[in-house]
């Protein structure tokens, strides 16, 4: 190749392509961009200068500019840009934590919302409370909304039309203490897929029933009972979701559970349910309550995450030898078991629910540090899932305590497929214990030749 033929071929290979596109399709290009850079981009070419005002997809989060009044005067200007056209905003993403005036955050959101809007994201972390525009509530091509903390909502006197809405996220919202509001928004959802819902400091004494056909992904995290002694009432959860897939369920608010219909298509749960000493209901009535629900639920998942919470709630049932734990049926789909645990009463739980996993694969033990494990008690008879199904064994928090070693050992010993032993240590423990804690394990006699014990710090 020639000096020239070299020189033209540099020329082709640098050629600046992207500037001969048509400026719709750079526009989709930049949308692919946070909004951020997009915005740094049009300023690389005089003819690119405007292009910021066709972008389709926004994501404006103050945290990342450096002064909050820059960010403020720039969504003052997109605001006055976007309140003059029609259909074509069709992601937008807001995230702030300036201080700003309610009236001024409401225009910046009612300038995005229209016709062709699929996607919407807000997360307000201010001191005054902004009102979701009620255009938005006839969007009709709204596939995503994601509200959370100071968006206040209205449904008084409005329809709620979301033909398309997929995914419905609500956290810390001043309307998820008005249940009548969160059944509205379902009912105007027909083809709802995902629903989270999140309130740390619950203080409704309603009944909140989430009733839907199409949902297949569940999220429900109430953490926290906000207790008034004036009107004690009784909160209550109920279910009647068919076709979930997806549980996960932090419920240390209500003081009833109800499953209406059960969801045979469950695969995934994580359950996190307690009695609380401010309930009206008796502990005995609210332990077999819970164990009842928990019982249909472990019969058809293949993964299974229960939180000491809710491994308290079956000890205590074991405990007081109450007959809802009697008789438990196997668990024929569970290959996968995540807990968290420690104490003698849970460890009489997790032989029971070994007993009836002759499927388990992968078995994952999350320590509560706050307490001490006891001496491990064996079963009475080796578990089906040790001789035939589980391979994996994963113990996080690992203190070296005896009750922690003689477990492992046992399992050690009893599991005759293992092919992986993981054992993550506590923050708590001392080295030198722990290279003689591991020397100990190490020489353990193994039922699995194929077995492998890894230490990891």
């Amino acid at each position: 190749m020639t000096k020239d033929d070299r020189r033209k071929r540099c020329k082709e290979v640098n050629k600046d392509m992207i500037s001969g596109l048509p400026n719709v399709i750079i526009g989709h290009i930049l949308s692919f961009l946070p909004t951020k850079d997009a915005l740094c981009t049009c300023i690389l070419s005089k003819s690119w200068r405007e292009l910021w005002r066709s972008l389709s997809n926004f994501d404006f989060d103050d945290r990342t500019w450096k002064s909050k009044i820059i960010f403020g005067n720039f969504m003052d200007r997109f605001c006055y840009l976007h309140n003059s056209r029609e259909n074509s905003i069709t992601k937008f993403r807001l995230r702030v934590n300036g201080s700003y005036p309610s009236s001024r955050m409401s225009a910046w959101i009612s300038a995005a919302i229209k016709d062709n809007l699929e996607e919407l994201k807000l997360w307000i972390y201010t001191a005054d409370h902004v009102p979701l525009p009620r255009r938005i509530f006839s969007c009709e091509k709204l596939v995503i909304l994601d509200l959370g903390y100071r968006i206040d909502i209205d449904l008084l006197g409005v329809g709620v039309h979301f033909p398309c809405l997929k995914v419905l996220h609500l956290q810390e919202l001043p309307m998820l203490d008005d249940h009548a509001s969160i059944e509205k928004l379902l009912a105007g959802s027909p083809v709802l897929e995902e629903l989270k819902i999140e309130h740390e400091d619950c203080e409704s004494r309603n009944v909140l029933r989430i009733c839907s056909s199409s949902l297949k992904r569940l999220i429900i995290r109430f953490p926290f009972v906000a207790y008034d002694e004036k009107d004690p009432g009784c909160r209550e959860l109920t279910l009647d979701t068919p076709n979930l897939e997806l549980l996960k369920l932090t419920d240390l608010v209500s003081e009833k559970l109800n499953m209406l219909q059960i969801p045979y298509s469950l695969v995934e749960a994580a359950l996190s349910v307690a009695y609380k000493h401010v309930f009206a209901i008796q502990v005995e009535d609210y332990i077999d309550m819970a164990v009842q629900l928990l019982r249909p639920i472990m019969t058809i998942v293949k993964i299974l995450r229960m939180c000491d919470t809710t491994m308290r709630t079956l000890s205590d049932a074991v405990h007081k030898k109450l007959p809802c734990v009697g008789n438990l049926p196997d668990f024929q789909n569970l290959t996968r078991l995540e807990i968290e645990a420690s104490g003698n009463d849970r460890w009489m739980v997790l032989h029971e629910i070994l007993k009836c996993s002759p499927k388990l694969e992968v078995f994952n033990l999350y320590k509560d540090s706050t307490e001490k494990t006891r001496r491990w008690r064996n079963p009475e008879f080796v578990p089906r899932c040790l001789r035939s199904s589980l391979k994996v064994i994963e113990y996080v928090g690992f203190e070296s305590e005896l009750g922690e070693i003689e477990m492992a050992e046992y399992f050690i010993k009893n599991a005759l497929v293992l092919e992986k032993m993981t054992i993550e240590y506590g923050w708590k423990m001392i080295h030198d214990f722990k290279e003689r804690v591991a020397e100990r394990l190490t020489e353990c006699r193994r039922g699995s030749k194929a077995c492998r014990i890894v230490f990891s710090p």
